[in-house]
């Protein structure tokens, strides 16, 4: 079985050599070349750009919303305001980034979720617990996330909802 197919290929293999046979294609080329007429339109002159210094006419950051104020003719008060929010949490000082959610206690439906802060203590959170500079309300904790509900002012003096989720950490 393998002599045929060596011969086989073998044969295949004799026909792809080079036997010299290419002087009527090499003397078309030739031929072509020495025929062809080269045309080429000049390009324009390349454009002079003189590069600006960019000079910020504002300093505020462009990911925090602005805070109006009293005498901003802008500003609303006939607008959603967040009532009943519990009192400052310690957790509260620190950005939501900042905050690892790290594992859960508990059994299904009565979980607690350990969000370790960057000072490395690591607290023990249920729903209604609030988080993170934007006033985060713990909603509910399943095994693998942290559903918050962000209030965010929207810097005229109403505030807005925001749904946010916190994936658990894995890092080994």
């Amino acid at each position: 079985m393998r002599v045929p197919i060596i011969s086989l290929v073998l044969v295949f293999a004799a026909g792809c050599s080079d036997s010299g046979n290419n002087q009527d294609l090499e003397g078309f080329i030739t031929k072509t070349y020495a025929v062809a007429e080269v045309t080429s339109t000049p390009l324009p002159p390349a454009p002079k750009f003189e590069p600006l210094v960019f000079a910020p006419t504002v300093t505020t950051d462009p990911f925090v919303m602005p805070i109006a104020q009293e005498e901003d003719e802008y500003a609303r008060v006939d607008c959603w305001q967040p009532q009943n929010l519990p009192a400052k949490d310690a957790l509260e000082g620190f950005e939501l980034s900042a905050l690892q959610f790290k594992g859960v206690i508990g059994t299904p439906g009565s979980y607690w979720a350990l969000v370790q802060s960057p000072d490395a203590t690591i607290h023990r959170i249920g729903p209604g617990r609030m988080l993170g500079n934007n006033r985060g309300r713990v909603e509910s904790i399943s095994q693998h996330t942290l559903s918050l509900t962000e209030h965010l002012p929207d810097g005229l003096g109403c505030w807005t909802k925001r749904n946010v989720k916190v994936a658990m950490v894995n890092k080994d």
